[in-house]
C-alpha cells in the first residue's frame, strides 16, 4: 500500500481511494481512540465528491503565480459561469450607466482615426475625454464578472489610445510646421488638465507596508504606475524607493527589496535578550521604544542624499511624503514643489516617527549653494511625527497641488482594515438589484466608528491634552480611494508589526500585495491608460519642439525600450494588456506586443442603426476619471504644466523654478 501511494500522483482518484482504504485499516486495527477519530477523519476526506470544473478553476485562479495565468483561470470562470454573456451585452441594471452615450463616442474617435481626421481628433480629444463618461467608471460594472466589464468599455478605451497614437504621430512628422505642433501639443496638455490626473497613496501600516512592494510591482509590470505616488509612515518607504527610481533600475530595485537591509527598528542581528536590553535603555534614554538611526542608516543605503527636485527630475515622477507637526495638527505633504531641497531620506524618517515608538525627527536639506546638508526652515525645535497621524491619504492637497482626481489606494493600516469591506471583490454570483444590500455587520461597524469619533470630540471639548485625544484623528479621516487594494493580513503578522522583516516575509508580503491587486487590474487600466497616452504623447510632440530628428529617435528608443519589453514582466503578458490594431494595415502579430484585429461583431442600436464595432488595442498605460475638484487659478495651472517639462526645456529656461524635466 506505501508503495502504491509513493507512485501514483497526489491528484488521482486512485491515490484517495487508497488512502481511505488505509485509513479505515488503521481505524479498525488502532487501541488508540485519537488514531481512530484521525483516521476516520481522513476517510471521511479521502471520499469527498469528485472536484467540479468550477472548483478546479477557482483553486487554480487562488494559486496562479502571476497576472496572466490569474487573467486565464478568471476568463475560463466567466464562460463557465455565463458572465461573458453579460460583458457582450450592451444594457445593465446599474443606475446611472448609459451605453448610447460611449457608443456615440466610440464612432466618432473611430470614423476620425479611420480617415486620419486631425481636425476632428484635435476636437474630440480636447473637449470629449471623460472617465464617467456614461457612467463606466461605476464600481457595480465589475462586479458582474471576474474579471473585465462591459466589452463596450473596452472598446471605448481602447479607440481613444489609438486615437491619441494616431493624432501624435501625425502631429509630429518633420514636414510639419512647429507652430502647428505646438498647438497640437497645447491640445493634449489641455485634454490632460481637463481629464486630471491618478496618483497611487500607499498607507502606513509598520511592517505591513511592506506588502505595498507587490502592489507597486505588479502596476510597473503592467506599465500602469501612475507619475503621482504618495507615502505616510511606512508606505513612504515604498514610496521613496520607487519614485526615486528610474525605469531602467527598476527591476533591479523591486528584486533588492526581499533580500535587502530593512533592519529599521533594530540593528541586524539583534538576539532576543539584546533586542530586550536595547528597549529598556532606548525609552529611558529617549522615551521611545525604537532608536531612529536604524531607519536613518536604511534610508541613506536605499536613496543616499537624493533630494525631492533631483529624483523629480531623474525620474519623472512626483514623490509625496506625508508628514505631521509635533506640535500641533498641521500636516504637511512634502514633495518637490512644497520642499524641493529637502532629503527624501530626512521626510520619510520624519513620517515613520510614530509618538513612542520613534522620537520626532527634524527635516533636512541640501543647501543650494554649499550642497551641505542643514536644518529645513532653519529651525531646530520644528520637529515632524508620523504622516498618518494627520492624513495618511492627502487626497485634498494632491488635488490641489497636482490635479489629481483619481486616487488608488494600498491601504494595510490594521485599525482601519477593521472597517473596511473588500468591496470590489466578485464572489461569483451578480447583482440581482441596482441597490447593493448593506449588512448588519457593516451597520454595526459603522457606528463603531462614529463613536470612537464622537467621544474624541468630547475630550477636544473637555480640554483633554492634544496628545490624548489626537490618536482619534486616526479614525476621522478618509482612507479609502477610486479603487482600493487591500492585501490579505494573516493573525500572527499583527504580533510581528515592529519587528524587522525577514527575506521570507518580504517574499509573502509581495505575493499578498500582487494578489491583492490582480483583480483590480481592469479597472485601473480603463482608469489610467488614457491618462498616460496624453503623457506620453506630449513628450513625444515636445521632442518634436525641441530636438532634431536623430535625438528625437534615439529618446524614442530610449522610452520604447523601458516599455513594453518582455523583461519587464518576465513572464507571459496578460492578453488584456496587449495592443489590437484599429487601423485596416495591421502589424505582424507578435511586433511590440500588437495582435492583429479579431473578426467584428455587429451591434444592434436604434439610435444608430447597425454599427460595426472593431475591436482595437489594449493599452500598456492606464489612465482615470475626474473625482475631486478641478484646478482653479493661476499658480495651479503652473504646477500642473510644471509635470510635464522636458529636460530640454529646463535647460532653456535655467534658473527659473518649477520646470520639470521628461521620465526617463
Amino acid at each position: 500500500m506505501a508503495i502504491l501511494l509513493s507512485v501514483v500522483p497526489s491528484h488521482s482518484p486512485i491515490f484517495w481511494s487508497c488512502v481511505g482504504v488505509y485509513a479505515d485499516v488503521v481505524k479498525l486495527l488502532s487501541p488508540s481512540k485519537r488514531l481512530q477519530k484521525l483516521a476516520e477523519e481522513i476517510a471521511r476526506y479521502s471520499r469527498r465528491p469528485p472536484e467540479t470544473p468550477e472548483q478546479a478553476l477557482i483553486r487554480r485562479m487562488n494559486e496562479a503565480q502571476t497576472l496572466a495565468e490569474y487573467e486565464s483561470c478568471t476568463i475560463d470562470l466567466d464562460h463557465l459561469q455565463g458572465h461573458e454573456a453579460w460583458k457582450e451585452e450592451k444594457d445593465s441594471i446599474e443606475p446611472g450607466y448609459n451605453p448610447d452615450v460611449i457608443e456615440n463616442q466610440v464612432v466618432r474617435l473611430r470614423s476620425a482615426v479611420i480617415e486620419r481626421d486631425t481636425a476632428a481628433l484635435h476636437h474630440l480629444l480636447r473637449t470629449g475625454l471623460s472617465r464617467d463618461l456614461g457612467g463606466m467608471n461605476s464600481l457595480r460594472l465589475y462586479k458582474h464578472s471576474w474579471f473585465g466589464t462591459k466589452k463596450l468599455i473596452d472598446e471605448y478605451i481602447n479607440t481613444v489610445l489609438e486615437a491619441i497614437d494616431m493624432f501624435s504621430e501625425t502631429s509630429s512628422g518633420n514636414d510639419i510646421p512647429t507652430i502647428e505642433v505646438r498647438r497640437s501639443q497645447q491640445s493634449l496638455e489641455d485634454a490632460l488638465k481637463f481629464f486630471g490626473r491618478s496618483a497611487l497613496t500607499l498607507s502606513g501600516g509598520a511592517l505591513l507596508g511592506m506588502k505595498h512592494v507587490g502592489v507597486v510591482k505588479t502596476l510597473w509590470e503592467a506599465e500602469l504606475l501612475p507619475e503621482i505616488i504618495s507615502g505616510a509612515s511606512a508606505g513612504s518607504i515604498v514610496a521613496a524607493i520607487v519614485g526615486s527610481s528610474t525605469d531602467e533600475r527598476m527591476v533591479e530595485v523591486l528584486d533588492r527589496f526581499p533580500f535587502s537591509d530593512l533592519a529599521v527598528f533594530d540593528p541586524p542581528g539583534t538576539g532576543r535578550l539584546g533586542w530586550l536590553k536595547q528597549r529598556v535603555y532606548t525609552v529611558l534614554r529617549t522615551g521611545a521604544f525604537f532608536e531612529m538611526e536604524n531607519l536613518k542608516r536604511v534610508m541613506k543605503d536605499w536613496l543616499g542624499d537624493i533630494t525631492f527636485r533631483e529624483a523629480h527630475y531623474k525620474t519623472g515622477r512626483v514623490v509625496n511624503i506625508c508628514v505631521s507637526s509635533a506640535g500641533s495638527a498641521e500636516p504637511r505633504l512634502l514633495n518637490f514643489v512644497t520642499a524641493p531641497d529637502v532629503f527624501i531620506w530626512s521626510a520619510v524618517c520624519a513620517s515613520c516617527a510614530v509618538p513612542g515608538v520613534f522620537s520626532p525627527a527634524n527635516i533636512y536639506e541640501k543647501d543650494p549653494l554649499t550642497k551641505e546638508e542643514k536644518l529645513w526652515m532653519q529651525n531646530a525645535k520644528q520637529t515632524f511625527v508620523d504622516g498618518s497621524l494627520d492624513h495618511d491619504i492627502p487626497m485634498r492637497k494632491l488635488s490641489e497641488m497636482f490635479n489629481v482626481n483619481f486616487f488608488i489606494v494600498s491601504q494595510v493600516n490594521p485599525h482601519v482594515r477593521l472597517f473596511l469591506d473588500h468591496e470590489e471583490n466578485f464572489r461569483g454570483k451578480q447583482p440581482g438589484a441596482p441597490v447593493p444590500f448593506r449588512t448588519p455587520f457593516q451597520a454595526a461597524k459603522e457606528v463603531l466608528r462614529e463613536e470612537i469619533i464622537h467621544r474624541a470630540q468630547q475630550f477636544a471639548d473637555l480640554g483633554i491634552p492634544q496628545g490624548l485625544y489626537r490618536w482619534a484623528s486616526l479614525f476621522n479621516q478618509q482612507y479609502t480611494g477610486d479603487i482600493n487594494i487591500l492585501p490579505d493580513i494573516q493573525g500572527s503578522e499583527y504580533l510581528n508589526m515592529m519587528m524587522n522583516p525577514t527575506s521570507e516575509f518580504m517574499l509573502r508580503a509581495t505575493v499578498a500585495g500582487e494578489r491583492a491587486t490582480w483583480p483590480r487590474m481592469c479597472r485601473i487600466k480603463n482608469c489610467v491608460a488614457i491618462e498616460l497616452a496624453l503623457i506620453q504623447a506630449i513628450h513625444r510632440l515636445r521632442d518634436r519642439v525641441n530636438f532634431g530628428p536623430e535625438a528625437r529617435a534615439a529618446r524614442e528608443q530610449k522610452r520604447s525600450s523601458s516599455r513594453g519589453r518582455p523583461g519587464r514582466g518576465r513572464s507571459a503578458r496578460p492578453s488584456f494588456l496587449r495592443r489590437r490594431s484599429l487601423s485596416i494595415e495591421s502589424p505582424v502579430s507578435g511586433e511590440n506586443g500588437l495582435v492583429p484585429p479579431v473578426p467584428l461583431r455587429v451591434r444592434r442600436n436604434v439610435s444608430l442603426g447597425n454599427i460595426s464595432m472593431k475591436p482595437t488595442f489594449s493599452i500598456t498605460t492606464p489612465r482615470t476619471t475626474p473625482y475631486l475638484s478641478p484646478q482653479v487659478g493661476i499658480e495651479q495651472d503652473i504646477l500642473a504644466d510644471a509635470l510635464v517639462m522636458t529636460s530640454a526645456q529646463s535647460e532653456t529656461l535655467s534658473g527659473t523654478a518649477g520646470t520639470d524635466s521628461q521620465p526617463s
